[in-house]
């Protein structure tokens, strides 16, 4: 194990970052590509990060992602959505809607690098409906493989039953605006576009390769979602972890493994 982990630190230690700006579906998307360092002009594929609800490009998970990746010789790219982090567009405008809108424009960015071979997406929570979306949407060819952890299928049934975070509204008679946490709140468009979401009539298109990772004690979006979604991708694997959470605390490297292992054996 320790050799294992010196030689990852070793290989991160040679990855190179850099950040850009692409336009998005309502401003300035600002990124972070992440590549191994290897020789110029050489090709590698690329794997988009979504961030999840709230969340930003910077999460220990998301890093730890870029890190494993690199390590196996793969690039990334992992971004704010719109309203989040540094990226323009207020987070009370946010919608799934326009965050795959947001995904869209990433992929668009990222296939006319001249030395990106294929292209693959991994999301977490709302960031993973949005990766499946929008793999669906673009299709395989596009998008050769996905990996959905912790996809937060349960954002349409919450929206339809008047949930958000713990707080309760009339899901028929939406109020402009709700407040969920801290200083964040959140527009009507968001609940608008949630009741009606064709997530998993959309995600059960795509016919690429795909891995769903769900933790057995996630309480924000219970696993039988995910093993949802696991259901209708035909071409799928599904892994429970048994005893992690939400957002897999204290197993970010776990996960990143069994990631980037997946999309090493579907050749990515």
């Amino acid at each position: 194990m320790f050799l294992l982990s010196m030689l990852f630190l070793a290989l991160h230690a040679t990855a190179k970052t850099e950040q850009v700006e692409i336009q998005g579906a309502v401003g300035k998307l600002v990124a972070a590509i992440q590549t191994p360092d290897v020789p110029t002009g050489k090709k590698m594929p690329m794997v988009i990060l979504c961030h999840g609800f709230s969340s930003n490009k910077e999460t220990g998970l998301l890093t730890t992602l870029a890190d494993s990746l690199a390590a196996h010789g793969m690039a990334s790219i992992r971004f704010d959505f719109n309203g989040h982090g540094k990226s323009e567009g207020s987070f009370e405008n946010m919608t799934v809607l326009n965050e795959i809108e947001d995904a869209k424009c990433v992929y668009n960015y990222v296939r006319q690098l001249p030395w990106v071979s294929r292209v693959a997406m991994v999301g977490h929570s709302q960031g993973g409906v949005v990766t499946a979306m929008t793999s669906a949407e673009l299709g395989k060819n596009c998008i050769a493989a996905e990996v959905l952890l912790a996809p937060a299928g349960v954002l349409r049934d919450d929206a339809l039953r008047g949930y958000l975070f713990g707080k309760s509204y009339n899901p028929h008679d939406l109020p402009e605006r709700a407040p969920v946490g801290g200083d964040l709140w959140l527009g009507r468009e968001y609940a608008r576009v949630a009741q009606t979401l064709p997530i998993y009539e959309t995600a059960r298109l795509y016919k690429g390769s795909a891995l769903v990772i769900h933790g057995s004690y996630d309480v924000v979006v219970p696993y039988t979602y995910g093993e949802r979604f696991h259901y209708v991708i035909k071409n799928s694997q599904f892994k429970l972890l048994p005893g992690l959470d939400h957002g897999f605390s204290n197993h970010e490297r776990e996960v990143a493994h069994l990631a980037c292992e997946f999309l090493r054996k579907v050749k990515l």
